[in-house]
């Protein structure tokens, strides 16, 4: 084998073991975000469902509020 392609091959060989290195790099990380994600949203859920039931609860006592609200009626002046 010529020179040339000798120094191509090494080339070629050395890029595939460094992009495969980083590829793993990756997946290892987009695995970390998962896991992240997955936690974070196990601890979210439950506050995020309470402050659901807290607006459903304040919704319902303001239409509630509203309903026995007697009309505004002008003063009479004299």
């Amino acid at each position: 084998m010529s020179v040339p392609v000798v120094v191509w091959l090494t080339v070629g060989l050395a890029s595939t073991a460094v992009l495969s290195v980083v590829a793993v790099g990756l997946l290892r990380q987009v695995k970390r975000l998962f896991q992240s994600v997955s936690e974070f949203n196990d601890r979210v859920q439950p506050v995020l469902l309470e402050m659901q039931r807290d607006a459903e609860r304040t919704r319902e006592r303001a239409e509630r509020l509203q309903a026995q609200e007697v009309p505004f009626q002008k003063r009479r002046r004299r």
